[in-house]
């Protein structure tokens, strides 16, 4: 089997190019996110003409990353048809492999969440769920759908990984197995992670990411339960790099393994942490 390339998902702040340069010449592999380069109809900001030039003259693949389509949405979103064909362009401008986008849905009844709220495993998920991966394949050849660190889940939480499957199947998709987001959702949920882990659709998974995360403020539930949050910001844990250890041999279609970072929370130190975790990771795949 080939190596899997090893990436960056690059951010269009100032902030994350400046710690981070000598990492992003490093990668064999880039990941953007057409919507943070859009304006609010959609239309490329100037941010997006520098990135895809970088891009392009990096000659280096690139994937793209979508977080708000609301694939799981039981009404198909107003947006939708604008959304399609700025993917479509930028999936062609930027030479996208594939497209990837979060499971869940971020809109109902005309409103809008900052975040795709989790599905039940139902007959009705799974049709919703591949319809909108078709239409999103007019955008891109290839599409995936990354699993979520959701904080609730909607009936067992070990049957998520058959709704992943089922998805799969209905939609003939592939998966981008975030597995921050399912050390994340284990944790918040009260599951072991192997356990997770061994139910999934391993020959489907063709993206890896990794990044780390933090623990909520206790004072926000009466509680005083803190929950694991998918931050995009400080290191990898252990018991994430134990899962990317196990995930490597039981994923036979992998293709990409890429490094996330947030720039609101990027620093020196968080640029060190960041390259050290990417050398981790161009350790375990070699």
């Amino acid at each position: 089997m080939t190596r899997p390339l090893l990436g960056v998902a690059l951010q269009p702040d100032e902030v994350f190019w400046r710690h981070n340069r000598a990492l992003i010449e490093r990668a064999e592999l880039f990941e953007v996110t057409p919507e943070t380069l859009w304006d609010a109809r959609c239309e490329p900001t100037e941010g997006h003409e520098r990135l895809r030039r970088f891009v392009q003259q990096s000659g280096r693949p690139c994937v793209g990353h979508g977080v708000l389509a609301s694939i799981g949405a039981t009404e198909r979103p107003a947006r939708r048809d604008r959304w399609l064909g700025a993917l479509r362009r930028d999936a062609e401008q930027f030479g996208c492999r594939w497209l990837s986008e979060h499971l869940g849905f971020a809109d109902a009844g005309g409103l809008h969440v900052a975040w795709p709220l989790p599905l039940p495993v139902t007959d009705e998920a799974v049709d919703v769920v591949a319809a909108s991966l078709r239409e999103l394949r007019a955008a891109c050849d290839v599409v995936l759908f990354e699993n979520n660190a959701d904080l609730f889940c909607l009936g067992d939480p070990l049957a998520q990984p058959e709704l992943f499957a089922r998805i799969c199947d209905a939609a003939d998709a592939h998966m981008l197995l975030d597995l921050h987001n399912a050390y994340a959702f284990c944790r918040n949920v009260g599951v072991a992670l192997e356990a997770f882990l061994e139910r999934l659709p391993w020959a489907r998974v063709r993206e890896i990411h990794l990044s780390g995360g933090s623990e909520s403020d206790p004072e926000l539930l009466p509680s005083r339960r803190s929950l694991r949050l998918d931050s995009h910001d400080g290191a990898v844990p252990e018991e994430v790099w134990a899962a990317f250890g196990s995930a490597l041999p039981r994923a036979v279609g992998l293709q990409a393994v890429v490094c996330e970072w947030f720039p609101d929370a990027m620093d020196d130190a968080a640029a060190r942490q960041f390259a050290a975790d990417f050398e981790r990771a161009r350790t375990m795949l070699c």
